[in-house]
């Protein structure tokens, strides 16, 4: 293969244990690498050539035998590549997408929401590890607390709207967001109007039988804000140990959380609009 080059619509996150974490803003998926992975994708990234992150992993890994990281790269570029999260020009590996199974004998590359081995865990040199899984968190316990009528109404027209809009293709998502945030909204919401409009999605939520999780109430807090007119980001994070992923809303910079959103501060930001 002679060159490599990521899509504009990929975007990266660093992850802890030294891996790092891809998302697709087309899909709404992410594909977490270990940090075998995450060299050859860096040095990809950089120099677009095959061999050039086969050479730089082998220098960084010198125990590990040069025609074993050679063979588990093309895998790795055959699963990036069937994600679209890579594009070569002359692709020279026999299986496209195919699950790599290296020196510990972990897959490359799984579909589904099972949260990949931890990386480093089995010895000191390991194969490209990574594992895609959808956009998804737990879903959220909203509390039946009290509120007005008009509070708890807009919290349901918010969500409503969500729910309506996240069935809609991701990369649509964000470009709505992205336009309403930048066109329609005239001033920013402070941190205490983002919390007064999460718990109000939060208790319209209770109303609601079907799922209503992080990005599903993140997205609705965001419209439900919209209404009138003011602004926040909308963000998307990862964590690990085990690999999982959430949504919120930022307002002037801050994280907005519920009171009983434990762990939230684990998440790193892989995207903000």
């Amino acid at each position: 293969m002679t060159r490599l080059d990521v899509p504009g619509h990929v975007r990266e996150s660093q992850g802890a244990h030294g891996g790092a974490v891809l998302l697709d803003v087309r899909s709404g998926h992410c594909f977490a690498m270990n940090s075998v992975a995450k060299v050859l994708w860096q040095e990809w990234r950089r120099s677009r050539d095959f061999d050039a992150g086969v050479r730089v992993t082998a220098q960084l890994f010198p125990e590990a035998c040069h025609e074993r990281i050679q063979e588990d790269a093309r895998e790795l570029v055959d699963a990036l590549v069937s994600r679209g999260l890579l594009a070569t020009g002359c692709h020279d590996t026999e299986r496209a997408g195919s699950a790599s199974a290296g020196a510990t004998g972990a897959p490359a590359a799984e579909t589904g929401h099972r949260p990949p081995d931890r990386p480093g865990a089995a010895g000191a040199v390991h194969n490209p590890v990574g594992a895609e899984v959808p956009m998804a968190a737990a879903p959220l316990r909203p509390r039946r607390t009290g509120g007005s009528t008009r509070t708890i109404a807009l919290g349901l027209l918010g969500l409503l709207g969500a729910l309506l809009l996240i069935r809609l293709p991701f990369r649509t998502v964000l470009r709505v967001v992205e336009w309403t945030g930048h066109r329609w909204c005239r001033r920013e919401a402070t941190p205490s109007q983002g919390a007064a409009s999460l718990a109000a999605v939060r208790r319209a939520a209770v109303l609601y039988p079907g799922r209503a999780a992080c990005l599903e109430t993140s997205l609705a807090t965001f419209m439900m804000l919209a209404l009138s007119r003011r602004r926040t980001d909308w963000c998307i994070g990862t964590a690990v140990d085990p690999y999982r992923f959430h949504a919120w809303i930022e307002a002037q910079g801050t994280p907005v959380r519920a009171p009983d959103d434990y762990g939230a501060e684990a998440f790193r930001r892989i995207l903000s609009v």
